[in-house]
């Protein structure tokens, strides 16, 4: 059966572009491998949001006195924390100690409050891909991190799928998969935040308008469904996107068809009706402007020449101009993984020689108003940026307009560019275009690369390594008792112990009678398990149970029994450390370095 669908028509042209979106999918999943957990911006409370929505949630709780949030696994707050010191320090590195201790936190099945309130004004249908990677991996019961790694795997499937069906409905020019492949869109799609999927949604609405304003009445109505949907949830999510309803309205021009108007109306109504319900119901004590922010937004509608005074004092600082330019192509993390300044020159400069290649104005007195939608989207967008960040990130009145960054503005780049080539794929594209893509897309992937691995592994110089040599104790006897020395961090920072294994040495025999393991906390508590020294393994670990109280440190007494020993390593610079495997009350387990594991 022959489909007359000038859409599916035009398949053969745009299959090509498929092999695009492989390629991207291949790229931030190896990105993925690199970048740690949480650290794209506000990533910890996207991973909430989606929590939350397991548990069905989707509007937030806003405690007296809290912002909103709601209650999140204590495994997933702990899993959390493990990262919670890498944001905002460059020269912080992550050890393999740091990166498996997070590795065996589980899921606790024991929930607390913890505040989200920058997602709360976001629909929270748009996070089902994380939430179904976060709830796969509780149900299978695997770690926090496996779990975690889910959501990051399924945002991408997603964003991946959703762009290799845009490309197909219409074919793309060179500059939208540049701006696709920007060091900056490889990071934000490679992790478990918003930006990803947002971004994928954006470019198929826009594919789909510019189908319909190319087949005209000939547009199946599926078409309109499909631009509605995602524009629906879209500017649901990123509010500065509200003009993409204005593409929704602007399909009329093209079909005729009152059931465009009657689309956009009912995008309309349902944003505006999430959006009352979110700001009504969200409670964000982050930040305080000095007045609310619905009496600033009044001030600046009602006074438009303020607006343009402080937008154009914005525009005008070099410096902010420069942090715009750098933060749209790429500074990574939570804005503290700067590329070399001749990075930055090299991807501005083929970044505009794509642009360049993929400008067509061929078919200018056909597409105009197809163009000039487009830019007004983009234009009105950038507007509300800024507008945005005036009144919710600004004390009042500002000189400047604080918190933007460069990343904001990826969608409305990808306006102009499909505005810059609206070409509907009948003509040969010049292959200059898609070559030069391709050497945007490796420069970008190889220098994303290396900036992450300095960034979050390597340190500016070779660390002095301390010799570590492992040693036993001497035998347990009536009169001399072991003492645990226990990990630097547990003393500085006591975690409540599950359990704790120690490995014994029996000297290549079987020995008799009970020995006594005492721990004590900072405050000096103590519990005493007793064992039977029958039940030792030579070189082998054996685990005690405990009640979850934070000890600090411990020794085993002889009580009717000895000659056994525990393992120890010693540093040639003085520390000695006992061979212990720690089980925390939150799954996580940390284990003395340079210790054999079981």
């Amino acid at each position: 059966m022959k489909c007359s669908s000038p859409v599916f028509a035009n398949l053969p042209a745009h299959g090509g572009w498929l092999l695009f979106p492989v390629a991207l999918f291949l790229a931030c999943f190896l990105s993925s491998a690199i970048i740690p957990p949480f650290q794209s911006p506000d990533e910890f409370d996207h991973v909430k949001r989606a929590y939350l929505l397991t548990q069905g949630r989707i509007v937030l709780d806003s405690p007296e006195g809290n912002s909103s949030g709601g209650m999140i696994d204590t495994g997933l707050l702990a899993y959390m924390r493990s990262y919670g010191n890498v944001p905002f320090h460059p020269d912080r590195k992550l050890s393999a100690d740091e990166i498996d201790e997070a590795k065996s936190i589980q899921w606790a099945g024991t929930r607390e409050f913890s505040p989200a309130p920058g997602t709360g004004y976001y629909f929270p249908l748009i996070y089902a891909p994380q939430a179904t990677g976060l709830i796969i991996g509780e149900m299978l019961g695997v770690s926090v991190e496996q779990s975690y790694r889910l959501a990051r795997f399924f945002v991408l499937v997603f964003a991946s799928l959703i762009i290799a069906v845009a490309f197909l409905i219409h074919r793309p020019p060179p500059l939208v998969a540049a701006l696709l492949v920007i060091p900056m869109s490889l990071f934000q799609f490679s992790s478990a935040s918003l930006d990803g999927l947002s971004t994928a949604l954006s470019i198929l609405a826009i594919s789909v308008f510019m189908r319909i304003a190319m087949d005209k009445k000939q547009a199946g109505l599926w078409l309109l469904h499909v631009l509605t949907g995602s524009v629906i949830l879209v500017v649901g999510c990123r509010v500065h996107l509200l003009p993409l309803i204005l593409l929704i309205f602007g399909t009329f021009f093209f079909t005729k068809s009152s059931k465009s108007l009657i689309a956009g109306g009912v995008a309309s109504i349902l944003v505006v009706l999430w959006l009352a319900v979110a700001f009504k119901s969200t409670v964000d004590n982050r930040f305080a402007a000095g007045l609310p922010v619905s009496r600033i937004l009044f001030h600046y509608l009602a006074n438009p020449s303020s607006f343009v005074r402080v937008l154009i004092a914005t525009l005008s600082s070099a410096d902010l101009a420069r942090f715009y330019a750098q933060s749209f192509f790429g500074i990574l993390g939570w804005l503290d993984a700067r590329f070399p300044d001749d990075i930055y020159t090299w991807l501005y400069a083929l970044f505009f020689l794509v642009a360049i290649f993929s400008t067509s104005f061929r078919n200018i007195e056909a597409e105009w108003l197809v163009r000039l939608l487009l830019v007004i989207c983009a234009f009105c967008s950038i507007l509300l940026i800024f507008l945005a960040l005036l009144v919710t990130w600004n004390a009042h009145p500002a000189s400047v307009i604080q918190g933007v960054q460069g990343r904001y503005f990826i969608v409305p780049a990808l306006l102009i560019a499909y505005a810059l080539d609206c070409s509907s794929g009948s003509d040969s594209p010049s292959l200059a275009g898609p070559a030069l893509l391709a050497a945007f897309f490796l420069f970008s992937l190889f220098n994303t690369g290396n900036l992450l691995l300095d960034r979050y592994y390597l340190f500016a110089e070779q660390p002095q390594m301390a010799k570590l040599e492992m040693r036993a104790t001497p035998p347990l006897t009536r009169d001399v008792s072991i003492k645990l020395t226990m990990h630097r961090q547990q003393n500085e920072k006591p975690s409540s112990l599950k359990r704790i294994a120690v490995m014994f040495g029996t000297h290549m025999r079987k020995n008799s009678g009970s020995a006594e393991l005492r721990l004590t906390t900072k405050e000096g508590d103590g519990l005493a398990v007793s064992f039977d020294l029958s039940d030792l393994a030579d070189n082998q670990y054996r685990w005690f149970d405990l009640d979850d109280r934070p000890y600090v440190a411990g020794e085993v007494l002889f009580s009717t029994g000895g000659g056994i020993s525990i393992w120890e390593v010693h540093d040639d610079k003085g520390p000695v450390s006992s061979c212990l495997i720690y089980e925390f009350s939150n799954g996580s387990k940390r284990y003395t370095k340079a210790c054999p594991r079981p």
